[in-house]
């Protein structure tokens, strides 16, 4: 059953919002602090099946075995998840979350409205969450191993029925719908507007082309308007990962579909795209290619003359196993591609983030776990390249810890110098401050690396983006739930930070809400005008809509502080009424009987699945996470994450013989 219903989606080893996409989903979010969410279609099926897998960190390529702490969501304020069982289903269990390695010591389940709408059942093998709906009680959520809970335990986050009270940043944007929203990247044009990209599952732009994700590109002016929005898609996942606007106002995305797009899909799993639009929203081409099992565009740049440049990966499937190297493509303004050049180790190596320089030189910065431009240093190494203008590989720069080291973001200044942040979990150019850290390296166009600044606070920091202005200041965002610009107003806040070209921090401020606030995309415009977006689960710059929004802000580029970028209000996208969301005052206690249906059910599901009752099951699955077929994965914190299918199979090889915390995995590798 495990192999032919249930489809496998692997994040990164950073702190993700690991988000599924489709029904019926294996959500493997590895190491981090992670965030783990469940497709929830906003028009559900009551006869269709949702059974969701959540695995936190049993993750097998950590070196030094460190606990993290995973947030399983299993609701919010506007609805429970997997409450919409068949009533001809016995407690409903043809929909429910099933968390593999919850650990009550330093996990979290979130939840929508309050303890008393719920039962918590211990069947032995695990504890039964249930929901009183309409229909009777209602299975949502099952913890594998977990037993003598309360729902009073300070494990159980729950949302209430209200939105978050906000807006807490006012002088911000929030767009979003009842579904996912994610705005990962924004770009500014001549004129001073600014763009933010990414995907929704409800309708910001139009109505959804079939409730997955679709691509969409909200337009404001430098007040804060809002001028156009352009959604649009395939029946499939499909959304956008890059964005750019040249002299002319044209806007160029890229990103990945899993459907017909631009053309019927050539890859087995997902395909990437690259499109242009008009200033006036009009798509003037879109190009769609991909081969081997997934493609992606990670990340996109322009030139001078609107040419185009992106860098992606492309998993190839292998008799053992699956890889993956660094690839840079260039299309004129036309749509007609240039050329294409694929290059890597013989290990995985993926890039997520491409910059053009002034003389055409053309950069590319992710990580590898091969010997990509020298030795590799232990696991993930940053990596770095240089092409030229007709996609010649001109050198290849590698360097790390014996820890994990990621490069997420590259531009150039305008003496042709590259610089490239990410975020290392080692002692890459200081002292480790207790978790990630963010790093900025600096290389001049020879790639020598003229220094590496690495800063952070005790907390879990990370960054996702750079951009550098008109005046060679380098502005980087990420997210923190420490206090790394600020005091931490709850969860993750965002963060954004200055910095001079000879590495000197000139500011970092954080910006947050007491929920979740993550920072992904930065950019500047001619004026000297800074814009920041990413995702929240609170209410940012307006009222929540449910589950996670986009925001938007704009930033005085001298101090870091925001500025007002509000304009006209939108109306917020409501969430229907459904009458399954109904009251559990006074609901029956569960039965005896039920109890004995309830353990019966999840042992035969267990036994069934191949996960057994102590989860070991699953071990060949995290050592070769490609035993079933992949699917493209939406970002690496929320992502962004981004596709990630990371050599699980490989790193465990590398670090046979180690064994895995037993406060959260049960499984050795020997």
């Amino acid at each position: 059953m495990a192999e032919s219903f249930f489809t496998l989606q692997t994040y990164t080893p950073n702190s993700d919002v690991a988000v599924g996409f489709k029904l019926n989903q294996l959500i493997y979010s590895r190491a981090g602090n992670d965030t783990l969410l469940g497709y929830q279609p906003l028009t559900p099926n009551l006869n269709q099946p949702q059974i969701d897998f959540f695995i936190g960190d049993l993750a097998i390529e950590d070196p030094t075995f460190r606990s993290w702490s995973d947030t399983f969501i299993l609701g919010d304020w506007s609805r429970p998840y997997y409450a919409n069982g068949d009533p001809d289903v016995p407690l409903g269990v043809n929909d429910f979350g099933l968390v593999i390695d919850f650990n009550s010591g330093q996990d979290f389940v979130q939840l929508f409205g309050t303890a008393n709408d719920y039962q918590l059942v211990d069947l032995g093998i695990g504890s039964a969450l249930l929901k009183q709906q309409q229909t009777g009680l209602d299975v949502v959520g099952f913890l594998l191993g977990s037993s003598n809970l309360n729902l009073g335990g300070n494990y159980f986050q729950f949302r209430g029925s209200t939105p978050p009270p906000g807006p807490v940043l006012p002088q911000g944007k929030q767009l979003g719908t009842p579904g996912f929203d994610v705005t990962p990247v924004t770009a500014t044009d001549t004129s001073g507007n600014v763009y933010v990209a990414g995907g929704t599952t409800g309708s910001l732009g139009g109505a959804n082309n079939g409730e997955s994700r679709d691509p969409v590109i909200v337009k404001y002016d430098s007040n804060g308007n809002q001028l156009q929005t352009i959604q649009f898609g395939s029946a499939n996942f499909d959304t956008i990962y890059g964005i750019k606007v040249d002299a002319e106002g044209n806007i160029y995305v890229g990103g990945t579909t899993e459907g017909n797009l631009g053309g019927p899909k050539q890859a087995e799993g997902a395909d990437a795209f690259v499109a242009k639009f008009d200033s006036n929203g009009n798509q003037q081409w879109i190009q769609q290619f991909g081969r081997e099992l997934i493609n992606s565009v990670f990340s996109l740049d322009i030139d001078e003359d609107s040419n185009v440049y992106l860098s992606g990966i492309t998993v190839r499937s292998s008799p053992d196993f699956v890889t993956d190297d660094f690839w840079v493509t260039k299309y004129d303004t036309n749509g007609s591609r240039q050329w294409f050049t694929e290059f890597g180790s013989l290990a995985f190596d993926e890039p997520y983030a491409v910059a053009v320089s002034n003389d055409g030189s053309v950069y590319a910065g992710g990580w590898t776990l091969g010997d990509f431009g020298g030795t590799n240093a232990g696991l993930y190494d940053a990596a770095l390249a240089k092409l030229d203008n007709d996609g010649n590989v001109e050198w290849t720069k590698q360097f790390g810890t014996a820890d994990f080291d990621w490069i997420w973001g590259v531009d150039t200044d305008s003496q042709g110098n590259v610089y490239a942040g990410g975020w290392t979990l080692g002692d890459l150019a200081a002292e480790s401050a207790g978790s990630y850290d963010p790093f900025l390296a600096k290389y001049d166009s020879d790639g020598n690396q003229l220094w590496i600044k690495q800063f952070g606070s005790a907390g879990d920091d990370q960054t996702f983006r750079l951009n550098i202005d008109n005046d060679d200041n380098i502005f980087l965002t990420g997210y923190t739930n420490g206090n790394l610009g600020g005091t931490n107003a709850g969860s993750f806040d965002a963060w954004v930070s200055r910095f001079d070209t000879d590495g000197n921090q000139v500011w970092i401020q954080q910006y947050g809400t007491p929920e979740f606030d993550q920072g992904y995309g930065i950019s500047t415009d001619n004026a000297g005008n800074l814009y920041a977006t990413g995702i929240t689960q609170g209410s940012f710059g307006g009222t929540n809509a449910g589950s996670f929004d986009g925001w938007v802000a704009k930033i005085d580029k001298t101090s870091g502080n925001l500025q007002n970028f509000n304009g006209t209000p939108q109306p917020v996208n409501a969430f229907p009424s459904l009458n399954l969301l109904a009251s559990n005052a006074g609901s029956p206690q569960i039965t005896r009987q039920q109890i004995d249906y309830l353990t019966n059910f999840f042992e035969e599901f267990l036994s069934s699945t191949g996960i057994g009752r102590d989860g070991s099951g699953l071990e060949n699955l995290i050592r070769n996470p490609y035993v079933m077929e992949p699917t493209p994965v939406p970002e690496a914190s929320s992502g962004i994450g981004l596709l990630m299918f990371a050599a699980v199979s490989c790193v465990g090889a590398m670090l046979r013989g180690r064994k895995i915390s037993p406060s959260k995995s049960r499984i050795s590798i020997e």
